[in-house]
């Protein structure tokens, strides 16, 4: 069992995020589905018991890898329509550690990452679901487009071209595929959402983790990084600002609010490692076109079920 194959499975057991993805044909043995204070503790010593000679900063990538792969996949969970079990799972104050502690591995260069994490985890109390799961449907609402829409393709230049929406959606589907990555059949949302979205950032450091571990070729490192910059510049770090922004607008002061404001700090500080100017907060939604939204939903590009 290699290193992150042995990490995986320790975090897994303490965090217990679901282990499903999006992506339904994802099995690989890099996927990250939480993380531990442990972490880099154990990491050293497995890599000691392979290669006397591994650098620090080889292993410091790698952790820093995996912590990435879990906070992408940790905000997705957190997005995802809430439930009293999700809800206890974010609250509980062993799970907050296992979040602080992935925090503390990429906040380094990023301070209001950690700051807006404390702020979330003051909010996380379990008999205040409730409160969240109205915040949550007055934001989002039952509807594709609520008041403050999870889809990216509903932010952009609002005198941009009619074809926008299924190109950005076409863009999304050549990303996915690109790595062999197929939409479950349940998984009831766009490609552009953001829970999709975030789960394809998960794989993608995930698969930075192993690719440094194994010591791949430099060719497959530099994919994964590439594409992983090119999705922040293209899609996720263009819109998550104003969606986050918005949010908290309307969110007001509450828990929801708060995980904007996290959200928005980890994806800023994402671009900031990347080399990528993140996409500005004052980003507007498109206004409803009848055209676009049926070419949308005919194109066969979305595979949604809604």
């Amino acid at each position: 069992m290699s290193g992150v194959q042995r990490l995986e499975s320790d975090w897994a057991a303490r965090a217990k995020l679901p282990a499903r993805s999006v992506f339904g044909n994802y099995r690989s043995q890099a996927q990250i589905s939480a993380i531990s204070s442990e972490a880099p503790t154990v990491a050293r010593s497995d890599s000691r018991a392979h290669a006397q000679d591994s650098e620090p900063s080889l292993q410091s990538a790698i952790n820093g890898a995996i912590a990435r792969s879990f906070m992408y996949r940790f905000l997705a969970h957190a997005f995802e329509d809430p439930t009293e079990e999700s809800w206890n799972k974010l609250s509980d104050p062993g799970f907050q550690q296992i979040v602080e502690s992935a925090v503390g591995t990429v906040a380094a260069t990023a301070p209001a990452l950690a700051d807006t994490t404390v702020a979330f985890h003051h909010r996380l109390k379990p008999e205040q679901f409730e409160s969240f799961l109205s915040s949550y449907l007055a934001a989002f609402g039952h509807a594709a487009r609520g008041r403050c829409p999870l889809n990216e393709i509903e932010y952009g230049d609002l005198k941009a071209d009619p074809l926008f929406q299924p190109h950005r959606l076409a863009d999304l589907a050549a990303f996915y595929r690109a790595f062999g990555l197929e939409v479950a059949e349940d998984a009831g949302e766009r490609h552009d959402h953001l829970c999709l979205e975030l789960e394809f950032m998960c794989v993608l450091a995930a698969k930075e983790a192993y690719a440094l571990e194994h010591q791949s070729d430099r060719a497959d490192l530099d994919c994964c990084r590439d594409a992983q910059k090119r999705f922040l510049r293209e899609h996720l770090g263009r819109w998550v600002p104003a969606f986050t922004r918005r949010l908290e607008r309307l969110a007001g002061d509450t828990a929801l609010a708060a995980l904007a404001g996290l959200t928005r700090a980890f994806i800023e500080a994402e671009c900031a490692s990347a080399g990528v100017s993140p996409g500005g907060e004052d980003l507007l939604l498109r206004p409803v076109d009848a055209a676009a939204e049926s070419m949308c939903s005919s194109c066969g590009v979305s595979q949604s079920p809604a």
